[in-house]
């Protein structure tokens, strides 16, 4: 006969295997029907065609001031893809890349390691992409590293983290009061919870997630750069400095729909106010959740795997930025909305890394089935390999560096996406609402056979679920009399969190059994 908490774990077990979401019915075009070579050479005609427009002298994009940081998030592309797709292709020509622009940045805009005083920080601190160019740069470096195993790859990597970490307050700087590259008092605390982890952007707020940033790797597609270092390098000062920059984000800027806010000031007497977004846009969720993903898979800890198995479908159904149809739309005006880079990397993230369950792992594919389609149908002419910034549409002739660059991620994303079909009968998921009024875009869904797999499953789990609570019913009639059943002990607990983690995947694909001892650390 079960004991009573054995018999507990599995009731939970086939709760959450119940649970899982459902693309909407309203999705556009949810289901990835091309081939992968064919994947494959749509992505890699877009990267071709944008490295037409680099500068040969300094391996930047034009106007550098401008573009700075999108010249480095191309170049994590290119190393993305190669590991995508298990080549070398592009190892020296990004060698080449990082050393001209290298010398370029530091001779004409004062930006030593890839950052500095006006580059990154404070040269258009009124515009987001401004910040994140530091990032970028280590993003890049740090999954060249990952990919190609060129020891010059980690030598950038670690010099733009040095450089970020002059911006990042750790717990001595906040006992202290104050940080040397800044000249005000520092708040100690927002909501009685330490400011440790958080990164200054521009004079007064704090971008929280600089040292916390997505960056891709072996055998993952990406995660944060201090995560990264820490798996590359097996050193904990990378490992303390992003659990410490996840931290500060859950805590101060997480808000009660699992969405990350953008930012708050840590100057003293401004009451840690939060930045007034005017546009909602999903990079800080994505940039949140890609940090956890790799996170976890160094720590395996159950507690980070909880978290993304909320902020996930609060991103994927958050309807500031996007439509009813499905498709991310940033941005303000009609006009200006645009795709985004961070979140299908942040997807295929979660999914490389095996941070979800079998039905999330269908929900994310299903979302990153309508970037794609909607990428290539709407935001692209044939055979131009140029993209748009509205991946609704309408396609343009006009090369710009972070449309093109939005654009590929997606089509990156996809590379090693299971070609099946996902019913969007069943009962869509409630939209989440935004705090302004999101786009309300109706497409007609396309028509798709019907899965057998829901029936079959359901038919399983339901017996299951009525055999158990026979066998509950008895057990706890046996023991009536006897002294009430002790809860899980924290064996069973992490037990099952093992076995939820590893549970057998469609395809049969079987994640590592890992240690018990792993997990929680």
């Amino acid at each position: 006969m079960f004991p009573i908490p054995t018999l507990t774990v599995w009731l939970y077990v086939f709760h959450a295997v119940c649970q899982g979401q459902q693309a909407s019915s309203l999705w556009r075009k949810p289901n990835v029907t091309m081939s992968r070579a064919d994947r494959v050479s749509v992505a890699e005609a877009a990267l071709e065609k944008a490295i037409t427009f680099l500068d040969t002298s300094n391996a930047l994009f034009p106007d550098p001031g401008d573009s700075y940081g999108v010249s480095g998030a191309f170049y994590s592309q290119l190393a993305e893809f190669d590991l995508a797709t298990n080549q070398t292709k592009y190892a020296d020509t990004l060698q080449q890349y990082f050393s001209l622009a290298s010398t370029t940045l530091s001779q004409q805009f004062q930006a030593q390691n890839f950052t500095g005083e006006f580059l990154g920080f404070f040269l258009i601190p009124t515009r987001p992409e401004t910040e994140t160019a530091c990032r970028n740069y280590g993003h890049g470096a740090a999954v060249a590293y990952a990919t190609y195993k060129a020891g010059v790859f980690l030598q950038y990597a670690e010099q733009v983290w040095w450089a970020a970490k002059a911006f990042t307050l750790g717990q001595n700087d906040v006992d202290k009061g104050t940080i040397p590259s800044k000249d005000f008092t520092i708040s100690p605390t927002c909501g009685g919870i330490t400011t440790a982890g958080a990164t200054f952007r521009g004079l007064f707020g704090v971008r929280c997630f600089l040292l916390f940033q997505p960056c891709s790797g072996a055998p993952i597609s990406q995660s944060s750069l201090s995560a990264l270092l820490a798996e590359t390098t097996g050193e904990d000062l990378y490992l303390e400095a992003a659990k410490e920059s996840a931290d500060f984000i859950s805590n101060h800027l997480l808000n009660a729909q699992h969405v990350v806010q953008d930012g708050l000031s840590v100057r003293a007497n401004d009451s840690c106010a939060l930045n007034q977004e005017k546009y909602q846009e999903s990079y800080n969720s994505g940039l949140m959740i890609e940090g956890l993903a790799i996170l976890h898979s160094i720590t395996l800890n159950a507690s980070l795997f909880n978290s993304i198995q909320q902020m996930v479908p609060a991103a994927i159904e958050y309807s500031g930025w996007q439509g009813n149809n499905g498709i991310i739309e940033n941005g303000g005006m009609p006009s200006s909305k645009t795709g985004d880079l961070n979140l299908p990397r942040t997807l295929s993230t979660v999914i490389a890394r095996n941070a979800t369950t079998p039905a999330l792992r269908s929900y994310i594919e299903a979302y990153l089935g309508v970037q794609f389609n909607a990428v290539l149908d709407l935001a692209t002419t044939s055979g131009s390999n140029i993209y748009a910034g509205s991946w609704n549409g309408p396609s343009s002739s006009s090369f710009a560096p972070g449309n093109q660059t939005n654009a590929i991620q997606v089509l990156i994303s996809v590379i090693n996406l299971r070609n099946e079909t996902l019913s969007t009968s069943t009962i869509s998921s409630t939209p989440v609402p935004s705090s302004s009024s999101g786009p309300t875009h109706s497409t007609e869904p396309s028509l798709r056979k019907a899965s057998k797999i829901g029936p079959i499953v359901g038919g399983i789990v339901g017996g299951l679920l009525l055999l158990a609570g026979v066998v509950l019913g008895i057990v706890l009639l046996r023991r009536r009399t006897q002294s009430p059943p002790r809860l899980p002990t924290d064996e069973l607990v992490t037990m099952l969190y093992r076995r939820i983690h590893n549970a057998e995947f469609r395809g049969g694909e079987h994640p590592p059994d890992y240690p018990v001892t792993e997990v929680g650390r």
